[in-house]
This record gives C-alpha cells, sequence and structure tokens, in this order.
C-alpha cells in the first residue's frame, strides 16, 4: 500500500498522469467540503511516471498534533467524533494528514469508502461488548454454527452483517458471547467491510458470504484478504499517532505472563477522541495510558486455577491499575516501561508494547477488487 514519493507524510492519491486532469481541483473542493482545508496542504508532483496528489498537516495542524500526537486532536477541535460523523470524518482526515506515514488511495471515491469504513467499525466498536473467553465458544445460534477446523460458520440465508451485529452487541442480542480480542477485531472489520460492499460492491459481499458458510477465516488468513498492514520498523507510527478507524496491537512485553493464553497481547481499535476500545466494558473505553497500564499489570497478576493452570486475576489487575493511576508519580514509571514500541515476535528484551503498524481496510470499490 505504501509507494515511494519524493515527499513523505499525510494522504494521498496516486493515479496516472492522464487520468483526471481535475482531480487537482477535486481534491481541493473534496477538503473544503470535510472541513479540512484550514489545517492541510495539497501538493501535486509527478514521479515515476505516476501523479500523486498530496493532502498533508500545515503548520497550524503540526502545532495541535506535536510529534504527530493524534490523541487530543477531537479535543482541540472542539469535535464530537463520538457522536457526530461529520466531525469523525474531520478527526481522521486530519489524523491521516499529520501522520509521517503515508496513506495511498487511488481516487476520491477509494478515500471516501475507506473513510465509510473506519466510521462503521468505530459506531460499531462502542456497541459492542462480550466475555472475554479465548477457549469460549458461543454465537448466536441463529446465525452461527460451530464446525470443527472451520469455526463459527454462517449458517444458510443467514445475514452476515445481522450475524455479526448480533454476536457483538448486547443491545441486539440481550446477551455477551465469548470471544478473544481477535475474533472480536476481525468481526468489527468485516461488519464494516460488509456494510460498505452492500452498497459498492454487492456481489463481493455476496462471495465473503460464501466462504464464511464454510470457514471462517482468521488470524494472518483473514488480514491478508481484508486488510493492510502499514508502517514498518523503517517508517512506523509514532506513539502517540492514530487514526480513528486503526485496528492497534498491544504487546505484552512480559515473557512469562505472555504465555498465559490470550494474554500475549491486546487488539483493539482505536475509535478516535483519544479512546480505544474496551470489549468487555463498553462504558470504559481506554485511554492510551490506561491501556499500557493495564497490560503492565498482567505480569504481577498470574495465579493458578483449581486445576493448577496458570491464569490473570483480572480482579487484582483492575486494583492494581486503580492504584497506579492514583499517583501520577506511578503512572510515569509504568509508562516508562511501557511506552516504548514493542520487540520482535518472540523478543523480549527490554521493549515496551507499542506497535509499529497499524490495519487498515483493503481497497473496496469495484475497480480494486475481484
Amino acid at each position: 500500500m505504501n509507494h515511494l514519493c519524493k515527499s513523505s507524510g499525510g494522504l494521498q492519491i496516486v493515479t496516472a498522469p492522464n487520468k483526471n486532469d481535475l482531480l487537482f481541483d477535486q481534491v481541493r473542493a473534496w477538503c473544503d467540503k470535510v472541513g479540512a482545508s484550514p489545517y492541510v496542504e495539497i501538493s501535486q508532483e509527478h514521479d515515476d511516471g505516476m501523479k500523486y496528489i498530496r493532502i498533508y498537516a500545515n503548520d497550524v495542524l503540526h502545532n495541535l498534533c506535536q510529534h504527530a500526537d493524534t490523541s487530543r486532536l477531537a479535543a482541540s477541535l472542539g469535535l464530537i467524533s463520538e457522536h457526530s460523523a461529520q466531525d469523525f470524518i474531520l478527526e481522521a482526515v486530519l489524523s491521516m494528514a499529520v501522520s509521517p506515514v503515508i496513506f495511498d488511495f487511488s481516487n476520491l471515491n477509494d478515500l471516501e469508502a475507506n473513510l465509510r469504513m473506519r466510521l462503521n467499525v468505530s459506531s460499531l466498536a462502542r456497541r459492542a461488548e462480550l466475555n472475554f473467553d479465548t477457549n469460549g465458544l458461543s454465537r448466536p445460534e441463529a446465525y452461527w454454527s460451530y464446525v470443527e477446523g472451520s469455526g463459527f460458520i454462517l449458517k444458510e440465508d443467514a445475514s452476515l452483517i445481522d450475524g455479526i451485529e448480533c454476536a457483538l452487541c448486547p443491545d441486539i442480542s440481550g446477551e455477551h458471547f465469548s470471544f478473544s480480542c481477535q475474533r472480536a477485531t476481525e468481526y468489527l472489520m468485516l461488519h464494516s467491510l460488509a456494510i460498505e460492499l452492500s452498497v459498492t460492491n454487492p456481489q463481493k459481499l455476496k462471495n465473503i458470504e460464501l466462504q464464511w458458510r464454510k470457514k471462517a477465516l482468521v488470524a494472518d488468513d483473514f488480514l491478508n484478504a481484508f486488510a493492510f498492514e502499514i508502517g514498518s520498523s523503517a517508517t512506523p507510527f509514532p506513539m502517540r499517532c492514530y487514526v480513528p478507524g486503526d485496528r492497534v496491537w498491544f504487546k505484552n512485553p512480559d515473557d512469562f505472563s505472555s504465555n498465559i493464553k490470550g494474554y500475549e497481547g491486546s487488539w483493539v481499535i482505536y475509535m478516535g477522541s483519544g479512546q480505544f476500545t474496551n470489549l468487555w466494558d463498553k462504558s470504559k473505553p481506554y485511554t492510551l495510558e490506561a491501556k499500557c497500564i493495564e497490560i503492565y499489570h498482567w505480569r504481577q497478576s498470574v495465579r493458578k486455577d483449581k486445576l493448577g493452570t496458570l491464569e490473570i486475576n483480572e480482579d487484582l489487575v483492575k486494583k492494581l491499575v486503580d492504584q497506579t493511576l492514583s499517583s501520577d508519580e506511578q503512572v510515569q514509571n509504568v509508562l516508562n516501561v511501557m511506552m516504548k514500541y514493542r520487540d520482535p515476535q518472540g523478543v523480549y528484551e527490554g521493549g515496551g508494547c507499542i506497535d509499529l503498524t497499524r490495519d487498515t481496510f483493503k481497497r473496496v470499490c469495484p475497480e480494486f477488487i475481484n
């Protein structure tokens, strides 16, 4: 997804030079429409036979997001992104504009589809509340059946969109179903993708439903099919730079407690306004600091269950988190440990919990997919 360009950072539309000579003016008008124009610069460049129209932060936006810290952007601009789609879109665009990692698109339709999916995933994430259970096998029986080796498959004639919403949202089902955080974030992304495809490419949605009636795509299979991982060790995201709708991984940097299933780390969706999903208590979304502190205290909360199996005492985690949050000094001590880039997979040499990359949606417009 990342193209090389003479300039770096922001979001850009990459297209052939002979395509749509009016595109630059259309991009400028689009920035006016979404309210981004006071905070961005727009440039047009040609390189390697391609045209690049780039939207990137001006001095005003850089001053609002020093060191590309987007966590306070909504508050700084008085945006209510959790209640206003317009505010959410503006926060997402400006967060991409200030990012040193480039977000690539091929036209305005592609960009707008990505923003709609970001809005949809964040909206559903605010309603989602589940039971944390890495071994749990529960989904709404009206929509899902469990098949060994295939996972939870979608029942014949059942709607993928409705089935996911019912599985994730107790305001629909009246129940809390069992999930790991990885499966839950996959469902969240898949739901948003399905909603977009229902309008943009209904045939692709039918194909995905057919796939889920045979076998669920999970983990790397899910990522490879539907998402881009952007950023790298060479071009990492700044530690406080997040775009609403990103899927984010926080690593547990403690070797011992990370061996407990489900506590290797934590998958979340960044919902904007400085908030990450709390899939187990939707009324208490995480801040970046709170997420780091919770993961830190896993190492101090290991115990054995009745069968002698190691587990995490969640009640003790909550108690330790509250104690830490009561002291600015303790908060800073924990953040000094955790607010570092994570070590590579399988390595525990003093890295923190912050990932270098983010997950975002692949292109969904018909011209980009089979």
